[in-house]
C-alpha cells in the first residue's frame, strides 16, 4: 500500500513513518508533507491509497485539504489528532479510522489492517466486473431522471467535484451524479484510460498525443486533455497497442 502522511510537525510526521516501517512494512511511505498545497500536489502525481491525515495544520485544517481536492478520488483516510472533538466530522468525511496522538502501534495496525481490506475488496470488485467484459451500455443517474449512453458515443469522461461529466461524439454532454472511480471500473473494459486525475479518455477517440506544454491529447472531437506525468508511459503503451 502507497502512503501519503500530512502534519505540520516533522518530528510528529518522522514518528509515524518509523511506526509504519517498523510494524505496517506491507505500507509504502510515498511522501510525508507539512501544508495541504504539498499533499494535494503529491495526490495528483501519485496512486495513493492510503492517506494520514492530521485535523489541526498551523492556520490549516486536514478538512481544508478534502475541500480543495473535491473530485479527487481519495484514498482510504485514516485522521490523526491530539484531539477527539473532530470524530464527528471525520466520519462525515467517510474515514476509515481516527487514531489519537501519540499513535499507539497496536492502533496504528489495525487502521492499516482495515485500510488492507478495504483495498482487497476493491480490488475482488473490479476484478468481477472485469471478467463480465466490456458494458456496451450505460446508465447515468442525473438531476433530472436516467440516460441511457451507448459507450462507443462517449469520448471522455471529466471529473467535477462529486459529479462526471460525460462527453459524446455528438458533442453534447450529460452530467452524472455519480464519482469518476465508479466509471472508471466500468469503462476500462471497454477501452478507456484514465489519463489524468480528473479525465478518462476512449482510446480510440484519440487523435494525437502531443509531447509540449506537459503533455496532452488531442481528440477526434477537437478537444484537448492534459496527460498527468505518471499516465505517460502506460498511456504511450496503450496507444502503441491500437
Amino acid at each position: 500500500m502507497k502512503a501519503l502522511l500530512l502534519d505540520d510537525e516533522r518530528p510528529v510526521l518522522e514518528s509515524l513513518q518509523g511506526k509504519l516501517n517498523l510494524f505496517c512494512p506491507e505500507v509504502e511511505v510515498v511522501a510525508a508533507c507539512q501544508s495541504v498545497d504539498e499533499a494535494i500536489t503529491i495526490l495528483n502525481e501519485e496512486d495513493i491509497d492510503l492517506l494520514f491525515l492530521d485535523v489541526n495544520l498551523n492556520g490549516e485544517s486536514g478538512f481544508d485539504l478534502l475541500e480543495k481536492a473535491k473530485g479527487t478520488d481519495f484514498p482510504s483516510l485514516i485522521f490523526t489528532t491530539a484531539h477527539d472533538e473532530f470524530a464527528i466530522q471525520a466520519i462525515k468525511h467517510a474515514a476509515l479510522d481516527y487514531l489519537l496522538k501519540p499513535i499507539d502501534a497496536e492502533d496504528l495496525v489495525k487502521a492499516v489492517r482495515k485500510a488492507g481490506a478495504r483495498i482487497s475488496l476493491e480490488q475482488a470488485a473490479v476484478a468481477e466486473i472485469a471478467s463480465k467484459g466490456a458494458p456496451k451500455k450505460l446508465v447515468i443517474p442525473t438531476t433530472e431522471g436516467m440516460h441511457i449512453l451507448n459507450v462507443s458515443e462517449i469520448v471522455r469522461c471529466e471529473s467535477s467535484s462529486n459529479y462526471t461529466q460525460f462527453f459524446l461524439k455528438n458533442k453534447t454532454s450529460v452530467l452524472a451524479s455519480k464519482t469518476m472511480k465508479e466509471y472508471e471500473t466500468l469503462l476500462r473494459p471497454a477501452g478507456f484510460e484514465r489519463v489524468h486525475k480528473s479525465h478518462l479518455v476512449n482510446l480510440e477517440m484519440i487523435s494525437r498525443y502531443v509531447s509540449a506544454d506537459g503533455g496532452y491529447l488531442l481528440l477526434t472531437e477537437g478537444s484537448t486533455v492534459p496527460v498527468s506525468n505518471r499516465k505517460k508511459e502506460i498511456l504511450v503503451q496503450h496507444l502503441k497497442r491500437l
